[in-house]
């Protein structure tokens, strides 16, 4: 018999597998609309962030890890 504080969702469903289901198919959705707005989100930064200006922020990481990395050698001959 239904509870009455039962969720609508729930109603109708009278086997533990029933509703298992229903759970396994809830989670989906709600995967599937993480994964949209990720996503959506993806989308909005690509149209923000112009392919140039992403190449120029990977030359100067590439030259700050080059820096650092002769920097480290340095201090490796110094010892």
């Amino acid at each position: 018999t239904p509870v009455e504080d039962e969720p609508e969702t729930a109603r109708g469903l009278s086997t533990r597998a029933e509703l298992v289901e229903k759970i396994r198919a809830l989670g989906q959705d709600v995967l599937d609309g993480v994964k949209f707005g990720f996503d959506n989100a993806v989308d909005q930064l690509k149209i923000m962030i112009p392919p140039e200006y992403a190449e120029m922020v990977e030359d100067e990481e590439d030259e700050q890890e080059d820096g650092e990395d002769q920097g480290e050698s340095h201090g490796e001959d110094g010892a």
